[in-house]
């Protein structure tokens, strides 16, 4: 085995336990960040994405101006970012989480999650590489701000703004961070705490997150977090054996559940837990619907939510929006259902 590739496999696999652990302590799931802006009185979740951000596109933007790294942001293709978003974040509410919640819920032997996650790889495959490609490569056709970038294909907001001096890009960064902040601030206390608070999660997310930007650049990748890319070159190796998708991003991801694994296990929290079947079929639907409306829109909640919006893409943030409005749609469709099944059927009098 080459020194490289061993390299890439320990950075790998000890990036992806130590974030699988933090997952599962912190509960971090961006479903529920996404669900409770307009749900819920909690948004403890929503905060922790919060300080993902202040840490990584501050680190990010620094990253890249000394040279460690040369951030790849989506192009705008538009119909793909907006209906392939929307279907993710209706994907994520049946499948009772979002694409990493899903991984590390699957590491605590939680067996609906394992039908979300076979799903999520089968909806990967079928839009990348299979009977839903044509529909991808359509909806990706169309493209709009490109002549803003450099290359003419994939804007960020620095373009947008003609932020072109480090100076003017910190400028930019530091409008953003503040608005980032003001929140944060405005904070309620947490009293009541199962597993990790907001901000220690948030914390150590975001540092792995930001990790994983400067061990790719040291690996000549130019890319953060991703989730979607390698659960497709998983599946290319089974399918096909295909191995050329097979470097960082996977053997991150192979580590998810294992870190997840191993911190329930101390916890003594790891057992197989088989949901009813009508919930089993509802988290494999959302599966599949995940796995197909990533590969669509070209990122998940990490991908986009995190690395994307952090390298500031502005396709990254057409997204993120995106699967904001799929779950809350969905939310709202689910929550108004159970209503009315737990109403049951009138009484005639």
């Amino acid at each position: 085995m080459e020194s490289n590739t061993l390299i890439t496999i320990i950075a790998g696999l000890t990036l992806g336990t130590a974030l699988g652990w933090v997952l599962q302590k912190g509960g971090f799931c961006m479903n529920t960040a996404f669900r409770s802006i307009l749900f819920e009185k909690d948004r403890s979740l929503l905060r922790s994405w919060l300080i993902v951000l202040l840490i990584n596109i501050p680190g990010v933007t620094l990253l890249s101006q000394i040279g460690v790294v040369t951030p790849s942001v989506a192009p705008v293709f538009w119909p793909a970012l907006i209906i392939g978003g929307l279907i993710f974040g209706a994907g994520m509410v049946l499948a009772g989480g979002c694409a990493s919640g899903t991984y590390y819920r699957a590491g605590r032997g939680m067996l609906g999650s394992w039908a979300a996650l076979l799903f999520f790889l089968l909806g990967t495959e079928m839009m990348n590489g299979g009977i839903l490609n044509p529909l991808q490569t359509a909806l990706r056709r169309p493209r709009i701000l490109g002549s803003l970038s450099g290359d003419g294909s994939a804007p960020t907001l620095f373009d947008l703004a003609g932020a072109e001096t480090p100076a003017a890009q910190w400028l930019v960064v530091g409008v953003l961070l503040t608005a980032l902040i003001i929140p944060l601030l405005r904070a309620p206390r947490q009293n009541f705490v199962i597993g990790w608070g907001w901000k220690k999660t948030g914390i150590l997310v975001g540092v792995l997150a930001l990790a994983v930007w400067a061990v790719s650049g040291a690996l000549g990748r130019n890319f953060g977090l991703s989730f979607t890319q390698p659960s497709w070159a998983f599946m290319d190796v089974i399918t096909d054996g295909d191995g050329s998708g097979v470097g960082l991003p996977l053997y991150i991801l192979l580590g998810v559940p294992l870190g997840s694994y191993i911190s329930a296990w101390i916890e003594g929290e790891t057992r197989l837990s088989l949901p009813p079947g009508s919930t089993l079929v509802r988290q494999s639907a959302g599966g599949l619907l995940m796995g197909s409306g990533a590969a669509l829109g070209g990122g998940c909640n990490i991908g986009h939510g995190i690395s994307g919006v952090s390298a500031l893409s502005i396709g990254s943030a057409l997204g993120v929006l995106s699967i904001m409005a799929g779950c809350w749609v969905a939310t709202w469709f689910v929550f108004n259902g159970s209503k009315k099944a737990a109403k049951g059927p009138q009484a005639v009098a």
